[in-house]
């Protein structure tokens, strides 16, 4: 895939949408499947590391019917929730090679196996799966690897599922970065009381969607059109085109765009209206138009 054993922002390879972050990893380091194996769209799952039996049957469960339906499943590679549902996508590819592969994001560098309990399961996601890390081999696991790694996972997700979190879960802040970055949130909801439903029931109160039935949750996602990557640029007018150039510049701020286009607010909204039939932009629940379509801007030139 690659003549060096790591990627940069000038790679073709790099996965594009790490360029949302104020930071994107200068180097990402590689293992196992070349990332042009990995089905478009991903689904961060994330949670626990000293999670139920309840939670992690679901992850796994949840693991399976993602990869059985063409997902890429993508997780930190920890304990608790984020091994069981690398199992459950390995379960899945197992039974038919044609599911989607995995994709793990490592919160150190390949010379330290942590933790120690996931030794084989990190065999198992070189052979079926594929693993990053943006830090050098000699880079030891420490607490702040792990917040640096998260911000990876909630940028390369299209949507992040947490299954069982406390009230100071490492999974609250990719949920909150994945927010920031726009992306949809789920949460599974647990037994209220036990210490794994606080950080769930936080998620839930700030307006996380609430994950109830996986089946359903999954044919959701397979319904809508698929991330970008996946698509051609459609054909646009010279003015949506040019509009689609300036909501980058200016990260979906529509107010400097009118005033550098001259535009009335009705002809923006018109355009905008456009877009979005044309599944390029999106409006968040804070009324902010957001770019579905990153990797596409190069054709506009």
């Amino acid at each position: 895939m690659m003549d060096s054993p790591f990627l940069t922002p000038s790679c073709p390879d790099y996965p594009h949408k790490l360029n949302q972050l104020h930071q994107p990893p200068k180097r990402l380091y590689h293992q196992g499947r070349p990332l042009s194996e990995l089905a478009p769209l991903i689904v961060g799952v994330v949670g626990s590391r000293k999670a139920t039996a309840y939670g992690l049957a679901g992850a796994r469960r949840l693991g399976a019917a993602l990869a059985r339906n063409g997902i890429t499943v993508c997780s930190g590679l920890a304990m608790g929730i984020d091994a069981a549902v690398h199992k459950g996508v390995i379960d899945e590819l197992q039974r038919d090679s044609e599911a989607a592969c995995p994709l793990a994001v490592l919160g150190h560098g390949w010379n330290f196996a942590h933790p120690k309990e996931n030794q084989r399961l990190f065999r198992q996601m070189a052979k079926w799966g594929t693993l990053l890390t943006e830090f050098p081999p000699e880079q030891p696991p420490a607490r702040w690897t792990f917040p640096a790694r998260n911000r990876i996972i909630a940028a390369l997700s299209d949507v992040v599922v947490v299954v069982e979190a406390g009230a100071q879960s490492g999974s609250l802040i990719t949920a909150g970065l994945a927010n920031d970055l726009s992306r949809e949130v789920w949460a599974v909801p647990s037994f209220p009381g036990k210490p794994n439903s606080a950080g769930v029931l936080k998620l839930l109160g700030s307006g996380a969607n609430m994950l109830l039935d996986f089946d359903e949750f999954v044919s959701s996602l397979i319904q809508v059109p698929q991330p970008a990557s996946s698509r051609t640029l459609p054909e646009l007018s010279d003015e949506n085109r040019e509009l689609l150039l300036l909501l980058a510049r200016h990260e979906g701020d529509v107010g400097p765009i009118c005033r550098e286009l001259d535009w009335s607010a009705t002809e923006i909204a018109y355009r905008l209206t456009e877009l979005e039939l044309c599944g390029l932009v999106k409006r968040n629940i804070q009324g902010q138009w957001e770019l579905l379509c990153w990797d596409l801007l190069g054709q506009l030139t």
